[in-house]
C-alpha cells in the first residue's frame, strides 16, 4: 500500500478548536487539591531528603493519581521512581541529569488509601560520572516494595 503523501501523513499542530482541555491540576487552577509549584512531576508533591540509601521522596497519592479502583495509576509510579532518580545526580553531585533508558517493573498494586508512599534511588558507583546506572523502587506504607526501576541517567548542561 502506498504512503499518504503531503501534509495529510502529519499529526496534527494543534488540537482542533471543538476539542476543550480541562485543566486538572497546575498554575490557575482554583481547585483546593491543586498544587503549587509541582506540576513537573504530575502534581504528586515529592518531598525529597538526602540519606541512606542515596536519595529519598516521600508522597501521598490521591484519587487524581487513580488509574484502576482505588489504585495508583501505574505511569505515575514510574514518574515518581523517575523523577527520584533523576534528582540523585542533583542531590549528590551539583548536575543535572535526564533519563536514557527506565525499566520499571511493577510487584504490587499500590492502594490510594491515604498513606505515604516511600520512593528511594541509588546508584551502582558513588563518584559522579556523565552515565550513571541508577535503581529505585516504591514502597508501600508497610515497607514492602511495590514497584521497582532501573535505569541510565545522563548528565546534561545548565
Amino acid at each position: 500500500m502506498d504512503e499518504p503523501a503531503g501534509d495529510c501523513s502529519r499529526r496534527p499542530l494543534a488540537l482542533p478548536p471543538t476539542t476543550r482541555m480541562v485543566p486538572r491540576y497546575g498554575p490557575g487552577v482554583a481547585d483546593e487539591d491543586a498544587d503549587s509549584g509541582d506540576d513537573r512531576a504530575a502534581g504528586l508533591r515529592l518531598r525529597f531528603e538526602k540519606r541512606p540509601p542515596g536519595l529519598v521522596a516521600t508522597f501521598i497519592p490521591r484519587e487524581q493519581h487513580r488509574g484502576g479502583p482505588g489504585l495508583l495509576h501505574g505511569g505515575l509510579a514510574a514518574t515518581a521512581l523517575d523523577e527520584t532518580m533523576a534528582a540523585l545526580g542533583w542531590v549528590l553531585d551539583d548536575v543535572h541529569c535526564v533519563t536514557a533508558t527506565l525499566e520499571v517493573r511493577y510487584r504490587l498494586p499500590v492502594p490510594i488509601d491515604g498513606q505515604e508512599l516511600t520512593v528511594e534511588a541509588w546508584r551502582d558507583r558513588p563518584e559522579p560520572r556523565r552515565r550513571q546506572r541508577v535503581h529505585g523502587r516504591l514502597l508501600l506504607a508497610d515497607g514492602s516494595p511495590a514497584v521497582e526501576a532501573s535505569g541510565i541517567f545522563v548528565q546534561i548542561q545548565r
